[in-house]
């Protein structure tokens, strides 16, 4: 029987379980090029297809490519051989070559039967890591995943606390100390156009990435932003399990106003870190940095009692993701 193909393996295009009896994977080193050699930027993946906008071009098309001239043999194996806004070189419609990237977000890939990553977006000025404060609930574990992930490919980041609408006049603000985690912080209110202005002036003219938990009104925010009310599908928040329903089922490049791009992304409930190691987490967290510097040399702050971090805001968090990696 053919293997389902799910939104978590349909870009693998050399899943073991789709692979024919003797065929081994192609383990070529292709050669990419310069940023100034492409003439293409990849809007959104498909199967075996990825849709493509000619330089000068008013509309993508659909391009196949050519596994041969892009399997790069890197340790680090990917599902797809390009990814969302990488510039690539294309001819007679076909993708044969892919450009350097500055930056990438990436993630392992769900499901995967071998070592496969899953590269989400290249090329990125700003991240905006969307959270809610209310249904589904502000998650800071998910935040900080995103948090550490721009900031080890040096990607500015925005933290943007949607629904702030639902937490209330004299609600909490538990992601009130995010201003000193080196992100800046905008809260807004799609439903209601609640600080969409000020986050539209911090990604105008750039090129954002848009990532954050499922339900947390990304979608939605985005049609704000782009002024179209068509733009996607909203999904209403599961109401027993308290979770937002995947309305995006895949990274898509939009244009936006006055020069910007948007990277929409898929909402999930969860992140894995990719070349993130144990000792060098804590880089990533600038004022839990500061505070380690109370610390005596033998501290590896992880739980000891006279440990500098104990208590911050952050410290939970930073102890869990650190408990997860090599």
């Amino acid at each position: 029987m053919r293997p389902r193909i799910t939104e978590d393996s349909w870009l693998d295009d050399d899943d073991p379980a789709r692979r024919k009896p003797g065929k081994k994977p192609i383990r070529k080193n292709a050669r990419t090029l310069g940023q100034d050699e492409g003439n293409a930027t990849v809007t959104e993946i498909f199967p075996n297809q990825a849709a493509a906008l000619l330089d000068g071009a008013a509309k993508p098309c659909l391009c196949g490519y050519k596994m041969s001239t892009l399997a790069f043999g890197a340790a680090v194996r990917e599902r797809s051989p390009v990814c969302v806004n990488d510039r690539v070189r294309v001819e007679a419609g076909v993708i044969t070559r892919r450009c350097e990237r500055r930056n990438r977000l990436i993630r392992p890939a769900p499901n995967a039967r071998d070592p496969v990553f899953h590269v989400l977006a290249a090329n990125m000025d700003c991240m905006v890591v969307v959270s809610s404060a209310a249904a589904p609930g502000f998650s800071p574990g998910l935040v900080d995943r995103f948090l550490v992930a721009a900031s080890a490919q040096n990607i500015e980041r925005i933290l943007c606390v949607n629904k702030v609408d639902l937490a209330g006049p004299s609600g909490t603000r538990p992601w009130s100390h995010y201003q000193s985690s080196g992100a800046l912080v905008v809260e807004t209110s799609a439903l209601k156009g609640l600080g969409t202005e000020r986050l539209l002036a911090l990604v105008r003219g750039r090129t954002a990435v848009f990532c954050g938990q499922s339900g947390a009104g990304k979608t939605s925010l985005l049609r704000r932003l782009l002024d179209d009310s068509e733009y996607g599908r909203i999904g209403a928040v599961n109401e027993r399990s308290g979770w937002g329903r995947h309305t995006t089922s895949g990274a898509v490049l939009l244009p936006g106003p006055e020069g910007s791009t948007f990277i929409d992304t898929p909402g999930v409930m969860n992140f894995g870190l990719v070349g993130v190691k144990r000792g060098g987490l804590l880089e990533h967290f600038p004022e839990l940095r500061a505070a380690a510097l109370r610390c005596g040399r033998d501290c590896l702050h992880d739980g000891e009692p006279a440990c500098g971090l104990t208590g911050l805001p952050r410290y939970a968090s930073y102890r869990s993701i650190r408990s997860g990696l090599a």
